[in-house]
């Protein structure tokens, strides 16, 4: 049980996918949720990724995508390719 409050305090998720129509929304998947519901608690939530060269792009849970808790993130500007596969920060 500890291990999951911990998870939610500071998940750290992995994009996963760009959405196509909209260029500055990605996908990312938290490993340590498994649900719908678990990942509804994140809307709204600060979502935040760095570079290598410490640039900070900074988003927000936006919504869902799909039924096992996929986070659709909004950004003010498109994140770079090179950030597909990267981790990403989301915290409260």
């Amino acid at each position: 049980m500890q291990g999951k409050i911990i998870a939610m305090l500071d998940p750290k998720g992995i994009i996963v996918n760009y959405h196509i129509a909209y260029t500055k929304e990605v996908l990312v998947v938290v490993p340590s949720i498994k649900s719908k519901r678990e990942a509804g608690k994140l809307i709204g939530q600060k979502a935040v990724w760095k570079d290598e060269k410490g640039k900070k792009y900074e988003g927000y849970v936006s919504g869902l995508h799909g039924r096992k808790g996929t986070l659709k993130i909004k950004f003010k500007k498109p994140l770079p390719a090179k950030s597909l596969g990267k981790p990403i920060n989301i915290a409260g």
